[in-house]
């Protein structure tokens, strides 16, 4: 997600539904040497209020977690070179065109009873 609020051209609605349908991303917590990162399966609900994910046991973010955790899941989908001759103007620069979504939350571990 491009941090100019200018590049940020969807709705929150469309961009749960985004979410939703590419369903994976990349979880990333502060462990305690530095940052944990896990490939991940993304179920996220109707509202983007919940999102319910699996990682097995003996990866290091379900090891570390012990309490509930701030975390990010970076969502992405295409992306695309941009060559400088497509503006067809002098001078240009390339750039780089990506659709990315990011989930912010609290990650907790489920008791195992919960688990579907």
């Amino acid at each position: 997600m491009h941090p100019n609020p200018i590049f940020h051209t969807q709705t929150v609605d469309r961009n749960i539904i985004f979410a939703r349908e590419r369903a994976f991303g990349a979880l990333a917590v502060n462990g305690a040497d530095g940052p944990l990162l896990a490939h991940v399966p993304v179920l996220v609900d109707e509202t983007g209020s919940f999102v319910d994910i699996h990682l097995v046991r003996s990866n290091p973010i379900a090891r570390a977690l012990k309490a509930p955790a701030q975390a990010k899941i970076a969502i992405s989908g295409p992306d695309s070179y941009i060559s400088p001759d497509w503006y067809d103007v002098p001078d240009q620069v390339p750039t780089w065109n990506y659709v990315a979504g990011h989930l912010t939350g609290t990650l907790e571990r489920l008791p195992q009873e919960q688990m579907p």
